[in-house]
């Protein structure tokens, strides 16, 4: 089968489609079903256009549409809930959170260069840990976007690995038929 029309290939697409409307559309099982066939549905055209076999599409798209949307939501649901409430960060991250971030991040590199149980003796280091402490809202949103991003993958890796079964539903003889020219 072409690249573009393979099940990983496709579920992408149907998955962008989804994410571009996910606050809106992961809380809906009803409204998902109707976005993953509007995406499926362009999908289709371009197939009809290459002019390949009917039935591979079928179970592609009988395949996508059983495993996508309830698999996309249960990864969804909670992400969105999360990105709504900041990633977790006290107050969204803002300034005023960065700054006292900064100041925390002083006091403990500070206790922790005059404790005498913990072997740090480089004098800049309290410096470097307040200079880090700066970024943490923006490290615990790209960690759980990235976590985010490796879910999605694996709902598109596991379509992927259904590929074989779908390729038994289409013959060599459908491929080697001449297209049917349109009156």
């Amino acid at each position: 089968m072409l690249d573009e029309f393979s099940a990983g290939a496709v579920a992408s697409e149907v998955i962008e489609h989804l994410e571009r409307r996910r606050s809106s559309l992961c809380g809906d099982p009803a409204q998902t079903a109707v976005e993953v066939d509007r995406a499926l549905a362009t999908v289709r055209e371009a197939y009809a256009e290459a002019e390949l076999p009917p039935g591979y599409f079928a179970a592609l798209s009988h395949e996508i549409a059983d495993c996508v949307p309830a698999q996309w939501r249960r990864v969804a649901e909670p992400f969105t809930r999360l990105e709504e409430s900041g990633f977790g960060n006290w107050r969204g991250g803002d300034l005023k959170a960065r700054l006292t971030y900064v100041l925390v991040g002083l006091v403990l590199g500070g206790l922790m260069l005059w404790a005498p149980f913990i072997p740090i003796w480089e004098k800049w280091f309290p410096f470097a840990l307040a200079g880090a402490s700066f970024f943490l809202p923006d490290a615990t949103r790209m960690w759980h976007r990235r976590r985010y991003a490796r879910q999605l993958g694996g709902i598109v890796a596991s379509l992927a690995r259904a590929q074989p079964a779908l390729d038994k539903h289409m013959s060599v003889t459908e491929l080697l038929e001449p297209p049917k020219e349109s009156p």
